[in-house]
């Protein structure tokens, strides 16, 4: 095993640590048998496609570890849209089984397209380019939401490093065989990733007051102190009401004569 192989292989095994962190949420899921709809279905989805198609690319180029650390990806993503649907159907069947087929004739769509339709192995590096893009576009997002709320709180520091450290891995991968295309998506996955860390720190040092537990991928779940604020003032209205309302009833006097 020379050195670029030890590369790869710790690229794979850093990719691998990224998915369980996405799978994280599933198993709360799987624990409390409820909330499922705050798993992060969309990057479950995107990374998907991401990993069929760096797949499909790897078996162009004919590179074990590329295979390997994709079909490892392939398979967990799948297994984690699985199980959300099984919650899923339980609330909305046509949508479910909607969803269900769009995965899968998606997905052979993908893999009929990149295998049989484009025969040039760096055309397919091109659209794997792009998958890799569109798996961020939601993390993205949630730098909008912290710009806009201020609330830091909604990007998971630790998922952000680990997603990091898998791209600058496969990013000296590719460098280690030549290859511009993997170079170039995993760089704009490392910068991207810096982006995200840059502003949670900025946040974090200007707003410490917004201190709302760190989401991982997709999922809200913070609490800001101006809602705190109004479900007090909420609970006090209420409960001056009822207080007027039993000083309002009329009192019934019994008495003898």
């Amino acid at each position: 095993m020379d050195f670029v192989d030890i590369i790869g292989y710790a690229a794979i095994g850093l990719s691998s640590c990224f998915y369980l962190t996405l799978a994280l949420p599933f198993f709360n899921v799987l624990r409390c048998k409820e909330n499922f709809e705050y798993t992060p279905i969309a990057i479950i989805n995107t990374v998907y496609v991401d990993s069929v198609a760096w797949y499909i690319y790897g078996t162009k180029l004919s590179v074990d570890q590329i295979i390997l650390g994709n079909q490892i990806g392939a398979c967990c993503t799948l297994a984690l849209i699985i199980i959300y649907l099984a919650f899923e159907i339980r609330k909305y069947l046509i949508d479910t089984i909607l969803n269900a087929l769009i995965l899968i004739l998606g997905t052979l769509v993908l893999h009929k397209g990149l295998t049989m339709v484009v025969e040039d192995t760096q055309v397919v590096g091109k659209i794997c380019i792009g998958t890799k893009l569109l798996t961020f576009c939601i993390p993205m997002l949630m730098v909008y939401k912290v710009c806009k709320e201020k609330n830091y709180g909604v990007i998971s520091l630790n998922n952000t490093i680990i997603c990091c450290s898998a791209c600058l891995a496969w990013g000296l991968f590719g460098k280690c065989l030549n290859d511009i295309n993997a170079m170039c998506a995993n760089g704009l996955g490392v910068l991207l990733c810096l982006v995200q860390i840059a502003v949670y720190l900025t946040y974090k040092s200007k707003y410490p007051h917004y201190s709302g537990p760190a989401a991982t991928i997709g999922i809200e779940t913070t609490t800001s102190s101006e809602d705190v604020k109004k479900d007090e003032n909420s609970s006090i209205n209420i409960d001056d009401d009822n207080q007027d309302k039993s000083a309002e009833k009329p009192v019934k006097i019994v008495g003898k004569f």
